[in-house]
Parts: C-alpha cells; sequence; structure tokens
C-alpha cells in the first residue's frame, strides 16, 4: 500500500469533476465549505466544462486526474460528484505516475470505477466518502462529517468505529480481518473481467447502491456469484440500497431485501445489512485498500490508518 502525507489544516484540496457536471450553486457552497476549514482549494477544468453529457471530453477529465496527482502543491482530491463517466477512462490513465504520487481520492458512487483502478493498478487506496457538490453543498450532515474528517486527521494507528447505536442488522456472526474494497455495486459489477478490478482475495467486501430496482441488483450479484466473488471474501458489508424497488405489477412484492437475503443467508463468514454507508446524506466513510478488523458481537469496525507509515504497521 502507497501511504498518505498527512493532512494539515492549511492543506490544499484539488475539487474536480471525473462523470457527470456538477450543480454550479453546490459546487460553491461546498468549496466555501472547504475553505471554512482553513483550506486551500484548487479548481479542476472538468468544473467548468463540459462534453456530451459529461463534464468534458475524456482526455480532459483525464488530464484533470494526472495534473491535481502531479501537482505537489495538492494534499487531497475531492470530487465534485458522481454519475457516469470514468469507466470510459480506466485505460487512459497513467498509474504510475498515480503510484508515485498517493494522495486520498475522496467520493463515491461513478468515482468507485476509478478508486478501485487505483488500488488495483498503483496500490493507491482511497475514500468512499462525501463530495464537494454533494454532501458538502448541501450542509454536511454532523455524523457524516465526523468520521470523515476523523480518518483524514485520525494519528492513532487505527480509527475505531462503534456501531452498536447504528440500525446495523447482523445476518452472520463472526471476527474477520481483511482489506476493505467496495462501493457502488453496479460500478463494481461492470468492472469485473476488466484488468482495474482489484483481487477480492480475503476482502471485506462492502456494497451499495441507488435508483436499481431488485431484479437489476439480482443481476449484478448474479454476476459477482458467478465469478467466484463471494467465495472468496473474509466479510461482507452490505450498506444503504436507497430507492431500490419495483413498481411493475410483477415484480414489486420482491424487495431488495429480499434479494440480498437470497444471496447471503448462508455466507460462512460475517455479513452485516443497513450499514451507515451509501448514497444518502448520512454516511460513515469507507476506506478502499486499508486493512480492517470486523467484530460483529463486539460491533466494532476498525481500519487501519493510511496517512502514517509508522503507525499503520
Amino acid at each position: 500500500m502507497r501511504y498518505f502525507s498527512a493532512i494539515q489544516k492549511n492543506a490544499t484540496v484539488g475539487v474536480l469533476a471525473p462523470a457527470f457536471p456538477p450543480d454550479a450553486a453546490r459546487l460553491e457552497k461546498g468549496i466555501q465549505y472547504l475553505k471554512s476549514m482553513g483550506f486551500n482549494v484548487k479548481r479542476g477544468k472538468s468544473l467548468s466544462a463540459a462534453h456530451m453529457y459529461f463534464s468534458g471530453s475524456d482526455s480532459l477529465r483525464v488530464k484533470d486526474i494526472e495534473t491535481f496527482f502531479a501537482d505537489p502543491e495538492v494534499d487531497m482530491i475531492v470530487c465534485a460528484r458522481g454519475g457516469w463517466g470514468a469507466l470510459r477512462m480506466l485505460d487512459q490513465l497513467d498509474y504510475e505516475l498515480i503510484g508515485q504520487n498517493p494522495k486520498p481520492f475522496v467520493g463515491y458512487s461513478d468515482v468507485t470505477t476509478l478508486q478501485l483502478a487505483f488500488w488495483a493498478k498503483s496500490r493507491v487506496p482511497a475514500f468512499s466518502g462525501p463530495m464537494v457538490a454533494v454532501e458538502m453543498g448541501d450542509g454536511i450532515d454532523p455524523f457524516t462529517e465526523r468520521h470523515f474528517w476523523g480518518q483524514v486527521f485520525n494519528d492513532d494507528p487505527w480509527y475505531e468505529f462503534s456501531f452498536a447505536a447504528e440500525t446495523v442488522q447482523v445476518w452472520q456472526n463472526g471476527a474477520t480481518s481483511g482489506t476493505m474494497i467496495g462501493g457502488c455495486l453496479s460500478m463494481l459489477a461492470h468492472q469485473l473481467g476488466t484488468p482495474f478490478m482489484p483481487d477480492l482475495t480475503n476482502a471485506i467486501l462492502f456494497l451499495e447502491d441507488v435508483g436499481e430496482a431488485p431484479y437489476k441488483i439480482d443481476r449484478y450479484l448474479a454476476q459477482l456469484k458467478q465469478a467466484g466473488i463471494f467465495d472468496r471474501l473474509s466479510a461482507l458489508i452490505l450498506g444503504e440500497f436507497i430507492d431500490c424497488v419495483d413498481d411493475s405489477p410483477s415484480r414489486k412484492e420482491v424487495s431488495v431485501e429480499d434479494v440480498l437475503h437470497d444471496y447471503f443467508d448462508s455466507r460462512p463468514y460475517p455479513v452485516l445489512y443497513r450499514f451507515s454507508y451509501g448514497h444518502g446524506m448520512r454516511k460513515f466513510t469507507m476506506p478502499i485498500g486499508v486493512k480492517a478488523e470486523l467484530n460483529t458481537e463486539q460491533k466494532v469496525l476498525k481500519l487501519q490508518n493510511p496517512f502514517d507509515k509508522h503507525l499503520s504497521k
């Protein structure tokens, strides 16, 4: 794993849009939020560009990402929003450059695609967490804020999260360890079979999605199952599946929870459901590529600190 340099209060945050264009008003509010915390902000060209339905052409968005990784003044990169379009760029990115200049890359949804590729090709971890023109631009939820900045500014070797007070369901008990990998289910499924998909052997896989009918969730899970993914894991953390409903009279009786139970009720490793992570405004930031320890009896998830090499042993 490539470790990050510690983030200081006066650090510089690079803000870019690797997929869809952000809402202008929310973007400005999010940037002001970062500045109010003492950060300097650099704006990517993708924030004001347009091509088809993307925030700029593939080459422009690739250039934005590579420029911020190469820029020694940029300490952390936070995406403005998700959408669609990252998958188009994976074969154009300079993964050696990214690996030589590791820094936190923050976002979720379509950003999952880039984060998985960075880990697979460069061993650079990332944070599946709040974005500038979404959570930060809409009055960030205190829970989201606490557990994002708590990990960014963590001085301890581990970040410990007790989910005893959360409405998390334990479907399979156990204590285990592994590498945290995951994100948006549909994005992860699309990446399967490409050179940019990480090895999930002994991983603690975390998944969520939004706006997908249960039969589509079933389709993505079937793809992962047929690829043998679910036989390799150390644990599975299922987050929120928001608005994943089907209005069809012939299918509306089957819920996304029914589908998830069908796949994971008999797994021989810990399985959690309704973990506080997903497309909702209240979310626990989930790191990609760090070691983790999960204990369902104690209801604790411990995450390796990716910022300090001598602490993270």
